[in-house]
């Protein structure tokens, strides 16, 4: 969860919204976003600026900008969770920005520590180690336990013999 955290904070300070680098308002129709995508390619493309290491950057941005706008489940993902949704998207999929906010809201949070709080357990593997519940028994009463299941029964050491040689004692080797 630390490399979500440490993404969220790079992605938060990144500045510029996806609508910004291609020049248009937030709710842009998708022939709109087409349209601005081709012109500032042509505009920044590397062929055009050979050389120019900040016209390559920008031309980065748009193709970036353009790839989220243009996917209909990344623009309202983008909508509506912004640059960290679309990032979680990358790496867990759609149910995964779903779980990953739902977990962060307030009332999802409120919602456990108030389930701890009224069962009167912080963390329940905790309290039934406690209490003794999921205590593991000692060894001693374990293996007397499981001894009691075990039937010993005796060797069978004159039969196999009795078996190789025949009833009269003569060897099957003839």
């Amino acid at each position: 969860m630390a490399h979500v955290d440490e993404a969220a904070r790079q992605l938060s300070k990144s500045g510029s919204t996806l609508y910004a680098v291609l020049e248009l308002k937030k709710g842009a129709s998708p022939e709109d976003v087409k349209k601005a995508y081709r012109r500032l390619a042509l505009k920044y493309h590397p062929d055009k600026n050979p050389g120019d290491a900040q016209a390559a950057e920008i031309f980065k941005e748009i193709n970036t900008a353009h790839a989220v706008l243009s996917d209909p489940k990344k623009r309202k993902i983008y909508d509506r969770h912004g640059s960290l949704g679309i990032y979680i998207y990358d790496h867990f999929g759609e149910e995964g920005v779903t779980y990953y906010f739902t977990m962060n809201s307030c009332w999802f949070k409120t919602l456990v520590l108030l389930c701890a709080l009224l069962t009167c357990c912080c963390c329940c593997c905790c309290c039934c180690f406690c209490c003794g519940a999921l205590k593991p028994p000692p060894e001693e009463a374990t293996n007397k336990k499981y001894a009691s299941n075990v039937q010993h029964q005796p060797p069978r050491s004159g039969r196999r013999e009795h078996f190789r040689r025949g009833e009269d004692g003569s060897s099957d080797d003839n």
